[in-house]
């Protein structure tokens, strides 16, 4: 693969999967919300699998990001929401 066929063209759908604790999921996707609002990112949120014993869920958080730059800003906020262990 030669470097022209690894860039990214902007706008584009991004996504980011957020590993939340099982019992802070109400919260997390309250903080979804409340910084979709003030962002104005235009987020769907869809919930994946949960670990075997329930401690975890995977959250699914997808939008149309202008830049690599806005997508690793959202980042940077989705990480830091109540409830989330890491992001993929």
């Amino acid at each position: 693969m030669n470097k022209k066929d690894a860039e990214i063209k902007f706008p584009c759908a991004w996504e980011f999967r957020l590993i939340v604790n099982g019992g802070e999921i109400p919260l997390t996707e309250t903080a979804v919300k409340e910084l979709d609002a003030a962002e104005n990112a235009g987020f769907t949120v869809i919930h994946g699998e949960a670990s075997a014993g329930g401690k975890y869920c995977a959250l699914r958080i997808s939008c149309q990001v202008d830049s690599l730059a806005r997508a690793r800003e959202l980042a940077g906020k989705l990480g830091k929401l109540p409830g989330v262990k890491f992001m993929i």
